[in-house]
């Protein structure tokens, strides 16, 4: 089982070099290689609900983001959206279609202003050659990539909503909670129709649920904020009851 991440105690926004050096797929680059990196790649800045991607262009980079919050998401037949992955400063993706040069196999939008590093097809893969140790750590982010996939099929897999809503609260919180007081802030521009698109089910159902967990004082509900006060009874959630023994005759 993977280990979890303590609770970040701030918000991350990563400069142009931190953003290279902290990103655990440059993390076997020499300060030669690094350097170089550092004047090659290219800096960009989006706002609030622009499309960085969209599902089936042809992808030919790497993006390394470094402030602001991305959502990952496909659309189904009927046009629903639904949200795979919620991504933040220091994470890097696309690193698996642009080896080969694939197309996207989902779209990615801004939660909020966003600020990112590209690195382009051809510059990563002649930095592959000249540093053989670096694959080892490519290889190891694509495995983690598998491992949040798997991760929402099970989760997806979960036909209660609350359950699929505190399993998706609670890895957020360990991935991009930033600690307040006795309570974990939720500050990604989720709305509740995106966090509907997260664990598939209506907006409806979400405002339910989390205004039932605010009267029994598991969150804090706000203004495009979400506090989670108890993880400890969040994780309750997450374990089913055991179904009654038979009574002995």
């Amino acid at each position: 089982m993977q280990k979890k991440k303590g609770i970040r105690k701030s918000t991350i926004t990563l400069g142009r070099s931190a953003g290279l050096r902290d990103v655990p797929c440059l993390a076997g680059l020499n300060a030669a290689a690094l350097n170089r990196l550092h004047k090659e790649v290219t800096e960009k800045g989006y706002r609030r609900g622009q499309v960085l991607f969209k599902q089936g262009d042809i992808c030919e980079e790497i993006v390394i983001l470094t402030k602001g919050s991305v959502k990952i998401y496909r659309l189904s037949d009927d046009g629903r959206q639904r949200t795979l992955r919620i991504l933040g400063a220091g994470d890097c993706f696309c690193v698996a279609p642009a080896f080969h040069q694939a197309r996207y196999p989902a779209t990615a939008q801004c939660m909020t202003d966003v600020k990112l590093l590209s690195l382009s097809r051809v510059q990563c893969l002649s930095l592959l050659r000249e540093n053989p140790g670096l694959a080892a750590n490519v290889i190891t982010c694509l495995c983690h990539q598998m491992a949040d996939m798997a991760a929402l099929l099970e989760t997806s897999s979960t036909r209660q909503v609350r359950r699929r809503l505190a399993r998706f609260l609670l890895d957020l919180a360990h991935t991009r909670g930033v600690s307040r007081g006795k309570g974990v802030l939720l500050d990604s521009g989720l709305t509740h129709d995106e966090l509907a698109a997260c664990v598939g089910t209506a907006r409806e159902v979400i405002s339910r649920t989390l205004e039932q967990w605010q009267r029994e004082g598991l969150v804090r509900l706000g203004r495009g904020r979400l506090v989670l006060l108890d993880l400890p009874r969040l994780e309750e959630i997450l374990t089913p009851p055991r179904p009654a023994k038979n009574a002995v005759r």
